[in-house]
């Protein structure tokens, strides 16, 4: 069409255009490659294959049946039910999951495995996969590990004694992964809270995540997010409240005497206030310097009523209410009018309220603080690693976000071997999803668009009946061809008008004073038929 169109436009001597209709053709058969691009994209998939849990303490991956493991909690306040299922986006097909399927709910399950127990010289590992279908705005992906001491799964609640809670939290100010170790004082008997001193932020994104924490001998504490180390420390020196509590404290009994000074400074006895000293003076005054300038009439009004302005004739006072003329700016008021006022300006004379100055306290003791006794319930645990025995895990969480899922969760006394286990199940699903996720953000324009379409379907219509109206009157108006003229040269005939035209062309060059000939002129030929099969294309 295009070839075409600049042929015959090309001969009119006139610059070769596309016509509306052809662009939306265009725009139209340009979407539908882009649609077909997009729909012969790769496959982004590989099927699930279960993996190898040989040799792990502890492996759930949601194959099979779950509910005969799991149990969700009898406890009233839990309304929600988890559910067995795949992702809204699969990366490996078929793969299940723990999913939270409604926003807004108390969700509660737990599992029950083999006790484990930390002893001298062991490590210990705990890791799961959680993804944010619908993002996580408000709510929790964390896990307990506990002691049933007995009980069964389903009495799991929110009061139920856990020894490490372990993921992800945000909502509000709150964004951090959670390592929370409860500890026992074996001297009062208390449990206590031990929150990991500065742990790292929730990934914002949508995709797959890998939580780990890994215990050692030494002491040491590492959280890893996606298999890279987020957070390094000791169990001894980064949890708050520490481990082990103060030899001393406070005593409570002891209180600062009444005649104790801690003031180090103290006002000066014998300074007392200048007579000149005026506090009640202003900070800012008029200006004394100022007048009032040439001009200023005081007695004039800003603005007044218009003079040109009439009553309509046909103004009715009990239908129109009174007329009143409309307000113009007084034209004699070029400087100024109204009462004139000064400029104000800062006080010279302004002091401000008088204080005396500060002197060295004769008096002054030191800061009070209490005396240090023994502390009652002081102990000493150098291996806070060797946590309690361990046979269940929990979820209880709160959430304002459906599509949570949790998968793979992981508990052993090797951390080689649970990093490995990562290595070979999310390692694979990160990649596709990474894929996946380029494949979403190259073909999301084309989403937003249809969606914009669907969305604003009268605007959208307007412009397509527009469109298609221009394009028809410019279609009607290109479908009569220009005038021809009369061609010239081999293969044609000149008409007896053109020839004399052309006879008087040439005497009037031969004629001119330079005796220069000009240059031809293009339009005389350009544009002519040179062949009857010219003419029928015409």
């Amino acid at each position: 069409f295009a070839r075409q169109n600049r042929v015959r436009s090309g001969r009119a001597g006139v610059e070769p255009k596309m016509s509306m209709s052809g662009a939306m053709v265009s725009g139209f058969v340009f979407s539908a490659l882009c649609l077909a691009a997009v729909a012969e994209e790769e496959n982004m998939t590989v099927p699930y294959v279960s993996p190898d849990v040989a040799g792990l303490h502890f492996v759930e991956t949601f194959d099979g049946d779950v509910w005969s493991r799991w149990k969700h909690s009898t406890a009233e306040k839990y309304g929600g039910r988890f559910q067995v299922t795949t992702r809204s986006t699969e990366a490996l097909v078929g793969d299940l999951g723990l999913q939270v399927p409604e926003a807004a709910k108390h969700y509660g399950a737990a599992v029950k495995f083999e006790p484990i127990s930390v002893k001298d010289g062991d490590s210990f590992a705990v890791q799961f996969e959680a993804k944010f279908e619908d993002g996580l705005s408000c709510g929790g992906s964390y896990i307990k590990l506990f002691n049933s001491e007995g009980q069964k799964a389903e009495d799991f609640q929110s009061d139920t004694r856990y020894v490490i809670m372990f993921g992800p939290d945000r909502c509000g100010a709150t964004n951090k992964v959670h390592f929370i170790l409860q500890h026992k004082n074996p001297v009062s008997g208390k449990w206590e809270e031990k929150h990991l001193s500065s742990p790292p932020s929730v990934p914002s994104e949508k995709k797959t995540h890998l939580y780990s924490v890994l215990l050692r001998p030494d002491n040491s504490i590492e959280v890893q997010v996606d298999g890279e180390k987020s957070f390094s420390g000791s169990l001894l020196t980064d949890l708050m409240p520490a481990v082990n509590p103060p030899k001393e404290i406070d005593d409570p009994s002891d209180s600062k005497p009444a005649d104790w000074v801690d003031d180090a400074k103290m006002d000066d006895p014998e300074a007392s206030k200048p007579d000149d000293w005026d506090e009640a003076a202003p900070f800012r005054i008029a200006d004394p310097s100022a007048s009032m300038p040439s001009g200023w009439l005081e007695e004039e009004p800003l603005k007044i009523a218009d003079p040109k302005s009439k009553r309509p004739d046909d103004w009715d006072d009990e239908e129109d209410g009174e007329w009143e003329a409309p307000v113009i700016e007084n034209p004699k008021c070029s400087v100024g009018c109204g009462k004139w006022e000064a400029p104000m300006i800062n006080n010279p004379d302004y002091k401000g309220k008088w204080y005396a100055p500060k002197i060295d306290n004769p008096n002054y003791i030191g800061e009070w603080k209490p005396r240090q006794i023994a502390n009652p319930e002081f102990f000493e645990d150098e291996n806070p690693y060797q946590i309690p025995t361990i046979d269940s895990i929990g979820i209880d969480i709160w959430t304002m976000d459906k599509g949570i899922i949790f998968d793979n969760i992981v508990v052993d006394k090797n951390p080689d071997k649970v990093v490995d286990f990562g290595k070979a199940t999310f390692a694979v699903r990160k990649e596709i999803e990474m894929k996946q996720d380029k494949e979403t953000i190259s073909s999301s324009w084309f989403q937003e668009y249809l969606d914009w379409v669907f969305s604003n379907p009268v605007p959208v219509l307007i412009s397509i009946v527009v469109l298609l109206s221009g394009s028809f009157l410019l279609c009607c108006r290109s479908s009569s061809p220009p005038a021809q003229p009369a061609a010239t040269g081999e293969g044609s005939q000149s008409t007896p008008k053109r020839k004399g035209v052309r006879e008087y062309s040439t005497k009037a060059r031969s004629a001119s004073p330079s005796g220069k000939k000009p240059e031809k002129d293009a339009g005389d030929d350009a544009g002519a038929p040179t062949s009857e099969q010219d003419k029928k294309e015409d």
